[in-house]
């Protein structure tokens, strides 16, 4: 496989996500037990409205300890009674239709199963869409709910070890830089070759007498 198909293949299955996938998620999609990870809340527009406040609840299983700033919005971040993390809300700032948001939360799993991220969303007109519902299973989607009832909400599966990638795209990928390495190194062996042999002595030295052995 050429460089040139790795490209077009990646870029095919861009273009192969679903619409229903229009709803707030989260990455990863999967975490590793007691990890420090960087998860990322993408929020879309929905319903061709502008959404003017995200809040969003933190899993049982992932205890989160720090929010980042998101520039243009306020941010307020809830706590349990105990004073932990349980969730956040950002207000303030606008998501247009056609566009998205992005909010990032550090936090450490420590419970292995599905962590379930429940959240909700505002518009501008006054309306809430809650992002509640039962998540999302393997290649089931999610019915459309309209404006008005809970959407699924988003899952995290948190794992003892790092997942994979799956063997079938993982092998092309692997085989085909693999490949573009090994080119390099050989180019690489032939120059260092190259510049042995141009500054090798143009003339030997004679060979010295053999020492003659002790009588």
């Amino acid at each position: 496989m050429t460089l040139r198909a790795a490209i077009a293949g990646l870029a095919a299955v861009a273009t192969l996500v679903p619409a229903a996938q229009a709803h707030i998620s989260v990455s990863p999609e999967n975490a590793v037990l007691r990890e420090s990870t960087e998860f990322t809340i993408t929020v879309p527009a929905e319903g061709g409205l502008t959404t003017d406040r995200v809040r969003v609840l933190f899993p049982s299983q992932v205890s989160v300890y720090a929010v980042a700033d998101a520039p243009g919005w306020t941010t307020r971040v809830l706590r349990r009674t105990d004073g932990r993390l349980r969730g956040a809300e950002w207000t303030g700032g606008t998501i247009p239709p056609d566009q998205y948001a992005t909010f990032t939360v550090l936090g450490t799993p420590f419970e292995e199963g599905t962590s379930v991220w429940r959240s909700e969303q505002g518009t501008t007109n006054g309306k809430v869409k809650k992002w509640t519902g039962p998540p999302e299973t393997g290649e089931e989607t999610a019915p459309e709910t309209g404006p008005d009832a809970p959407g699924p909400a988003w899952a995290v599966e948190v794992t003892a070890e790092r997942v994979q990638a799956a063997a079938a795209g993982s092998d092309g990928g692997g085989t085909l830089w693999a490949a573009v390495a090994g080119i390099a190194l050989g180019a690489l062996a032939l120059v260092g070759v190259g510049l042995l042999w141009s500054s090798r002595p143009g003339d030997l030295p004679p060979d010295g007498p053999e020492d003659d052995p002790a009588p």
